[in-house]
């Protein structure tokens, strides 16, 4: 999607989520071509909607609700929803339309279109850092690890063969079976589902080993054994 005048956009937050939160897996999340898929409507269509909501005095969102149904496709709304509800990630948007848009405008999309879990798992540093520019997304996604390093080894990438720029190589180097991406025209299906519940598993098992080899340290302490004899 090119840059448009229509809405302007914020800087995500950095590293500001609370302590505590890390169990939790970070989804990079992808529209076009992955749960959009730009069929009877796209990002485009959304914009013009919120543009007319904005300045026609009575236009409501309700009054689009066709368009919000349409807008993202059911098979991978009810993926990602299915994933959500087995591994509950947090999300950051990779998707070029917070370049043209602002992030409460991006939630009132997500909720009217069946997304609202979306929306509500939002991360803090809600979406890749940009600069004046679109970059390569594999450089996007490094500079947000970079800045949250707490995740660097909890993250899955969901993007598409096209926009996600740099992330084919990027997986081939050394992120295989992290980064999933979805075939151009196609988005999300059935494959893709497989292999993004593969990745939440491999990291949820990572995590506990982590987990688990921080408390038998703990256990090793000097004096430990000690105070809990005594």
């Amino acid at each position: 999607m090119a840059k448009s005048a229509i809405t302007t956009r914020g800087q995500p937050q950095e590293r500001s989520q609370p302590t505590g939160t890390l169990t939790r897996p970070v989804l990079f999340l992808d529209f076009d071509d992955v749960i959009c898929l730009n069929n009877t409507c796209g990002g485009y269509d959304a914009i013009h909607a919120l543009a007319r909501v904005a300045k026609e005095p009575g236009l409501r969102f309700d009054d689009f609700q066709d368009l919000w149904d349409q807008l993202f496709d059911a098979n991978a709304k009810r993926y990602l929803k299915a994933l959500h509800h087995k591994f509950s990630p947090w999300y950051v948007l990779t998707t070029s339309w917070w370049w043209l848009l602002e992030k409460d405008a991006l939630e009132q999309i997500l909720r009217r279109s069946g997304l609202e879990f979306v929306a509500d798992n939002l991360h803090a540093g809600w979406a890749t850092p940009k600069g004046p520019r679109p970059d390569v997304r594999a450089r996007e996604i490094s500079d947000w690890l970079g800045r949250n390093a707490e995740f660097v080894d909890g993250w899955v990438v969901l993007d598409d063969e096209l926009s996600g720029t740099g992330l084919a190589d990027w997986a081939a180097q050394s992120h295989t079976p992290f980064v999933v991406l979805c075939k151009e025209n196609v988005g999300l299906t059935e494959i893709e589902f497989k292999r993004l519940q593969e990745a939440f598993r491999l990291r949820a098992k990572s995590a506990n080993q982590v987990t688990m080899s921080a408390a038998v340290k703990m256990n090793r302490l000097p004096g430990k054994n000690r105070s809990a004899e005594n």
